[in-house]
């Protein structure tokens, strides 16, 4: 079935839905990255920077994270489940595209340090 734009109809007049693309799924992503995370970045790259790098650490920035009250979030395990489960932390493009060098680094099953990123100039 044919609507008059051209549009394919699918049963009933039901609209059919295409399969999201690979990167249409990776500008939501980055698009649903809050303000906040951007901001607790930013300042700690800021602080942080010592000419050639910035060593910034996961928790330091869910640490500076400042969360609108509207989400209704409180900086807690309630807030640090949002932040996993949400993808927030998974900025590393946005900086990209802004001209940074960015590696995320954890630790695996044997090792124990602090999971980090790491910004340089392109």
């Amino acid at each position: 079935m044919e609507h008059t734009h051209g549009e394919k109809l699918g049963l009933m007049g039901v609209r059919e839905v295409k399969p999201i693309t690979p990167q249409e799924v990776e500008e939501a992503r980055k698009n649903d990255i809050p303000s906040f995370v951007i901001e607790a970045v930013n300042k700690l790259l800021k602080k942080k920077w010592d000419g050639k790098k910035a060593i910034i650490t996961q928790e330091e920035i869910i640490s500076e994270m400042k969360p609108s009250n509207v989400l209704g979030l409180e900086n807690g395990a309630r807030f640090r489940s949002a932040v996993f489960s949400n993808h927030w932390l998974d900025f590393e493009d946005l900086y990209r595209e802004s001209g940074w060098k960015v590696e995320y680094d954890k630790p695996s099953y044997s090792e124990s340090y602090k999971a980090y990123f790491k910004f340089t100039k392109k």
